[in-house]
């Protein structure tokens, strides 16, 4: 496991859900400890599904913790950062249209395509079917292409 490319990953996916970067980096660091420590984990290759599921479960913690998240206190986008301004735009365009799905298909979309996590590992990590996951997959991939008008969503 590249440990350099997963953490970029999981750093994407712990911000889109809090929206906060500095809690992200915080929530990823604690991820990648508790992973460590575990000892109820046996290897069994399937550690990309266990680290999601670690983070999302420290993501919905937060959550119950504080109500309330000041968004614009931390305006820069992670995944964005030194890029060329057509990118950054094009960016914030999506992050926008994906603020409109529900969670739950937000959540989908973001962990296949930005977090590049398999149909089976999300299921694992959010406890539903693969075939679930392909059925949601598509109708937030629908909803986002009817929000963009078909501009930047591509079949994957």
């Amino acid at each position: 496991m590249d440990l350099k490319e997963q953490y970029d990953k999981l750093l994407r996916y712990c911000y889109m859900k809090t929206k906060d970067s500095l809690l992200a980096e915080d929530i990823v660091q604690e991820t990648f400890l508790k992973f460590w420590q575990s000892h109820s984990y046996e290897n069994t290759g399937k550690e990309m599904a266990y680290l999601y599921t670690i983070a999302r479960n420290l993501c919905v913690d937060e959550f119950r913790r504080k109500t309330t998240l000041d968004i614009e206190a931390y305006p820069d986008l992670p995944a964005y950062r030194d890029s060329e301004p057509e990118n950054v735009i094009d960016g914030i365009v999506i992050e926008e249209a994906l603020e409109q799905l529900p969670e739950d298909l937000r959540e989908i979309v973001v962990l296949r395509y930005a977090c590049d996590i398999s149909a089976a590992d999300i299921g694992k990590v959010m406890g539903i079917s693969r075939f679930s996951v392909n059925r949601r997959l598509k109708e937030g991939l629908g909803t986002l292409r009817n929000l963009l008008g078909g501009e930047y969503c591509d079949d994957r």
